[in-house]
């Protein structure tokens, strides 16, 4: 058998073995073997690196688009000159990009005027959730209690709201922004609450303090339940310096 069906044979195999990564560099890697040398150890050695290059690849692709962001904001992006706000916050934000606040069930919360960057730090967060491999959900809080309350009326709400529940963190944009009715604060609290018993994080941006919330919620008492519990284990940060939107629009959804 020829060297070149020999191969096309191998790649086959592969492929049927879901290998991908060694299908896209055996070629490769085969041409350097021969420049170089190379001995068997050495080829398998590369293609098993490249395999679990690219199996990490495809993973952390797939926690992307399961995690629906409405765009994706990454660190090196953010602007921490800007404003005094900023800086202060830096290294202690900076320091949650490691990922380990997972496993110890801390909720980052964002506080502040809109504009100040409290929606790109918790999308930057959530993406480095994402290349860490970690369920991540991100949505709005009108979106994620519209959904629900409309799965609770089809009688589907358990299944619904497992995305929410199960995630290892839960990104809510806009949190305790709009007035809800009961229904809506009821699901609210069901879900911060499963979440809070599981110990998984919750991270939360919006622009009312914790003392308005009750003009948010219908009932006092549950807006001052979900505060606590967003907040004994929390990293808050509070973002009150000058917006973007106030430089002719700049990365005015921020």
């Amino acid at each position: 058998m020829k060297k070149e069906d020999k191969l096309a044979l191998l790649l086959d195999k592969l492929r049927s073995l879901r290998l991908s990564g060694m299908v896209d560099t055996l070629p490769e890697i085969l041409t350097l073997a021969t420049k170089k040398n190379l001995n068997v150890l050495d080829v398998l050695d590369r293609l098993a690196d490249e395999e679990t290059q690219s199996r990490n690849r495809r993973s952390v692709k797939s926690r992307v688009m399961a995690a629906r962001f409405p765009e994706v904001n990454t660190i090196d992006g953010f602007d921490f000159t800007y404003d005094p706000c900023r800086k202060k916050i830096r290294s202690r934000y900076l320091a949650l990009h490691d990922v380990t606040f997972l496993e110890q069930g801390i909720n980052p919360l964002f506080l502040g005027k809109p504009g100040t960057g409290k929606t790109y730090l918790a999308r930057s967060l959530a993406y480095a959730a994402c290349q860490a491999r970690k369920r991540v959900a991100v949505i709005s809080a009108p979106k994620m209690l519209n959904e629900l309350h409309g799965a609770e009326l089809h009688g589907s709400l358990d299944r619904v709201a497992r995305r929410y529940i199960q995630a290892d963190l839960l990104m809510i944009d806009d949190f305790a922004v709009l007035a809800m009715d009961p229904a809506q604060a009821k699901l609210a609290f069901q879900v911060l609450s499963e979440r809070y018993d599981y110990r998984r994080s919750t991270m939360i941006t919006t622009n009312r303090p914790f003392k308005d919330w009750p003009k948010v919620f219908p009932d006092a008492l549950n807006a001052q339940v979900i505060a606590e519990r967003l907040t004994e284990r929390s990293e808050c940060f509070v973002l009150d310096g000058k917006g973007y939107g106030t430089r002719g629009g700049r990365q005015a959804k921020l």
